[in-house]
């Protein structure tokens, strides 16, 4: 009511009226003043607070509102100000270096490629990578059997019976045996230690173990050259005299000691990717076997490394992939306890919530 007994005010100051009756009529246009306390929608200013001045032109064509009603379900994004028109993007100018500037950044180009070796050669994946090694170190078995092979038939025939047992052979057998049995210890030794500071009781694991660590995040500062030599003639005064006197000499300052706890510390196994493939391929198992094949039993052994080498790459991939596996559930419960009970109590969804109008929508301004 109020707004409307307003504009009819307004219209009547306005409207025509006459100043004689037998004169000329005339019309007396008032001055214009601005009206606070209407707001736009709260997605088209600045500012929720922010007045700007009645619009009566677009009260009187009863032009509809420039601003659309809004839905429910979706949330306003920003608060900032519209022009309704879109802007083009700006076309960025790339400066392009000249052939002199190019060649002057070659030494400087190549001291930086230098300086990245050899994290910037392109290498195969861990996988690629131990498929090649597994598969060249049978190869060079297999060639060395095929010798043996051949030499034992020539030996045969000609009626000469070899009686060494070390040949050009043995050092790259027991080379490829130490190989393997290196990947193994690699393998069975790579770790990851982590810290409980906050844990008192002890852990249910045969790799946790309590330690001593330091508190300390920064290590303590080292005393200046200037204090040390004040403090070491400090020291040597203060025995002289002492020694002079027949007393006891003095003790030097201890260093100041670090923050330490006695935490708990729990050694975890983080196996190398191309370490278990490689295992799974080219194992200390799969050298012995190569040792005693021979011309007799090759069919058999070939059997077995083959299902040996599946069985260990089925089984590793298959406990990877389960620990792979339990890490997704882990983190999707962690995520749904957080969306349902954590977020919802801690980052509470407000909004601003105004009842607004517009100049367009108010009908029979002047009828009453």
């Amino acid at each position: 009511m109020a707004l409307r007994r307003f504009a009819h005010e307004n219209r009547t100051m306005s409207s025509p009226r006459n100043i004689d009756s037998n004169g000329p009529q005339s019309s007396l246009t008032p001055r214009s003043r601005p009206s606070y306390g209407l707001h736009r929608s709260p997605a088209d200013t600045p500012s929720i607070s922010s007045s700007v001045p009645f619009d009566w032109e677009a009260a009187r064509s009863m032009a509809p509102p420039p601003y659309a009603t809004p839905s429910k379900s979706r949330g306003r994004k920003s608060l900032a100000v519209g022009t309704g028109t879109p802007t083009a993007s700006r076309k960025a100018v790339v400066r392009k270096k000249g052939i002199i500037e190019r060649i002057r950044n070659i030494p400087s180009n190549i001291a930086f490629e230098l300086s990245l070796f050899p994290q910037n050669i392109p290498l195969p994946t861990p996988k690629t990578s131990a498929r090649i090694l597994g598969g060249a170190v049978h190869v060079v078995h297999f060639f060395i059997l095929a010798t043996h092979d051949n030499e034992d038939g020539w030996d045969s025939i000609s009626g000469t019976k070899r009686s060494s047992w070390f040949d050009w052979s043995t050092p790259i057998t027991l080379l490829f045996i130490a190989f393997s049995i290196f990947n193994v210890y690699n393998l069975c030794t790579r770790t990851r230690s982590y810290k409980f500071h906050r844990r008192n009781e002890p852990l249910a694991s045969p790799h946790a173990k309590f330690v001593v660590t330091s508190l300390d995040l920064e290590p303590l500062q080292r005393p200046t050259f200037k204090q040390r030599v004040r403090a070491d003639l400090w020291y040597s005064f203060s025995y002289f005299w002492r020694f002079l006197f027949g007393l006891q000499p003095p003790k030097r300052t201890p260093p100041p000691k670090e923050k330490t706890s006695r935490v708990q510390e729990l050694e975890v196994w983080e196996p190398s990717e191309m370490e278990l493939e490689l295992f799974g391929i080219y194992s200390p198992a799969h050298a012995l076997l190569w040792i005693s094949m021979g011309s007799s039993n090759w069919l058999y052994s070939v059997l077995i490394m083959v299902l040996m080498g599946l069985q260990l790459n089925a089984l590793t991939h298959a406990f990877i992939q389960l620990l792979k596996d339990k890490q997704i559930l882990a983190s999707e419960t962690m995520k749904e306890y957080n969306d349902v009970f954590v977020y919802p109590r801690v980052n509470p969804i407000r909004r601003d919530v105004a009842v607004m109008t517009h100049q367009s929508e108010v009908v029979s301004v002047w009828e009453e």
